[in-house]
């Protein structure tokens, strides 16, 4: 007879052996996750759940409530368990913009400076239509130095109940923790006042570094949201944690993290920043000078200050623009407005994604004012950064010059050294510094050709010499100093906003000089 520890060794390593290939286990903290669990138990084999049934789940949301409410009723009759609880982030989770984008001394006004996603409003008018129906309890986890707004906007949002009247939304949520500092602290409160395991809740937050990361490592469930609670994300999120917590007391580990792909929700596409797009303002508030714009092609929606729009310009709900993704301090989408989009055209500074007018690829970097000019004008000669820039360029590879939207703070050495030098008077030096008609500042105007870098010591920084070519004094040269061998201004400008270091850019060929 066979013993029943080796019995039951052989059993686990069979198991183990058939589903390795299933679930994939990197490390807590990366962001190439499937379903992932605590960095504790990260070379440990998540049970093999297998495959989803999705004949009651819906990836987005349905037209009408009456549709969402005949999904909900079968998924959770469908169910052999369903979380106690279950915890929502509030910026970018459940409302958008986020509260810190919104730039105002007084509370933001619903469905005017801010509103709730659209499946997260269905969501909650279900459970406010049918509060006894299912065992499930709603909490907030929200981390925000905005706390007094956030509870205004909990009792100003509203949902309509099952005797049609409007109930705030607040009136959902038994248990909200509202506060600034690490999560953890957040759900050890909401344990503490409800009384559930950690293990009997599940969190959807948008947050994957600093949130989902170091709650799932306190035994929770969580559902990345990254453009906001779906109605996918939500059903899913439920389905699975079913699946993971049959037949398991309230003890059962569930410090995982799902996101699309474990979920089988369409991955969604992600704009890299620096691309030029295609957009329609969804929102604008001239009086909170801020605003949204939906990418046409991949539906992701930018959040825009009105300090990105041109100048001349008056963005307006339902605008066609044309503008460039890139990423607030907080690493959220934001955008730049290059123009208007109703004309299509991609000349002097724009271009759009869908044009077929051919572009190339190119290094750019960023320059202020007055070298910028100097340098394409031919009397600056050398370029010196303190850290070094053209490091991985090889010499004659050809650069794209970015003006800088900001002066340089020195506007008086480098007269004073083409003074000293006596090869130009005062108005020609005047005219070396000065932009070309047409030309602007935060426009690509120019392209060089690099040269040889070499590191300077301080007595060759205080040679007149290098200084003429620099055009600054030893005190304003960087010790890395690059030669120009070749420098021209481009055939019309190109607007796009600048970035740190050396960035790729698509520049339409038009704009290159002729000889290139």
């Amino acid at each position: 007879m066979i013993p029943t520890d080796l019995l039951f060794s052989l059993v686990w390593f069979s198991l183990k052996f058939l589903f390795v290939e299933s679930w994939t286990l990197p490390r807590a903290g990366s962001l190439e996750f499937s379903l992932r669990r605590s960095s504790r138990y990260s070379n440990s084999l998540i049970p093999n759940i297998g495959k989803m049934d999705t004949q009651h789940l819906a990836a987005s949301v349905s037209s009408t409530s009456t549709d969402v409410a005949t999904e909900l009723d079968s998924l959770f009759q469908s169910l052999e368990v369903l979380p106690k609880m279950i915890v929502f982030d509030l910026d970018n989770t459940l409302w958008t913009p986020e509260l810190y984008q919104i730039r105002q001394r007084q509370a933001p006004r619903v469905n005017k400076d801010i509103r709730l996603f659209d499946d997260a409003r269905l969501i909650l008018e279900y459970f406010a239509k049918n509060p006894n129906k299912v065992d499930i309890q709603f909490a907030l986890a929200s981390r925000t130095n905005k706390s007094n707004w956030a509870h205004q906007l909990l009792d100003d949002f509203s949902v309509t109940d099952s005797n049609g009247d409007k109930v705030s939304i607040r009136s959902l949520f038994p248990f909200i923790e509202i506060q600034t500092g690490s999560k953890k602290t957040h759900f050890a409160k909401l344990r503490q006042d409800s009384g559930l395991a950690y293990s009997q809740m599940l969190f959807l937050d948008d947050d994957v570094r600093m949130n989902l990361n170091e709650i799932s490592q306190m035994g929770i469930l969580c559902c990345h949201t990254p453009r906001g609670v779906t109605m996918g994300h939500f059903m899913k999120a439920v389905q699975k944690y079913s699946e993971l917590k049959a037949g398991h007391d309230d003890k059962h580990w569930m410090g995982y993290i799902l996101d699309h792909e474990n979920l089988g929700l369409e991955e969604p596409q992600t704009v890299q920043a620096g691309s030029i797009l295609n957009g329609r303002i969804k929102f604008f508030s001239p009086q909170k000078k801020f605003g949204f714009i939906t990418d046409v092609d991949s539906n992701q929606e930018f959040f825009f200050h009105e300090s990105k729009v041109p100048g001349g310009m008056m963005p307006q709900t339902g605008d066609l623009v044309v503008f460039e993704s890139s990423m607030d301090g907080g690493g959220r989408p934001s955008a730049v407005i290059l123009s208007s989009g109703k004309t299509g055209t991609t000349t002097s500074s724009t271009i759009s994604k869908a044009s077929s007018v051919e572009t190339v690829e190119m290094p750019c970097f960023s320059m202020s004012q007055p070298f910028a000019a100097l340098l394409l004008n031919g009397v600056k000669t050398v370029e010196s950064r303190r850290q070094p820039m053209f490091q991985d360029l090889k010499p004659g590879t050809r650069v794209l010059l970015s003006c800088g939207r900001k002066d340089w703070p020195d506007q008086q050495s480098f007269r004073q050294i083409l003074a000293e030098d006596g090869s130009m008077s005062e108005k020609e030096i005047q005219n070396a510094g000065r932009l070309p008609k047409g030309f602007r500042k935060g426009d690509v105007v120019g392209v060089i050709t690099i040269g040889n870098t070499r590191l300077t010591n301080a007595v060759e920084r205080n040679n007149p010499k290098l200084q003429r070519q620099v055009l600054a004094y030893a005190d304003g040269i960087g010790k890395c100093c690059t030669e120009i061998t070749q420098a021209q201004w481009l055939t019309k400008p190109f607007s796009t906003k600048g970035q740190p270091g050396i960035y790729s850019l698509h520049l339409p060929k038009e704009c290159l000089p002729p000889d290139h």
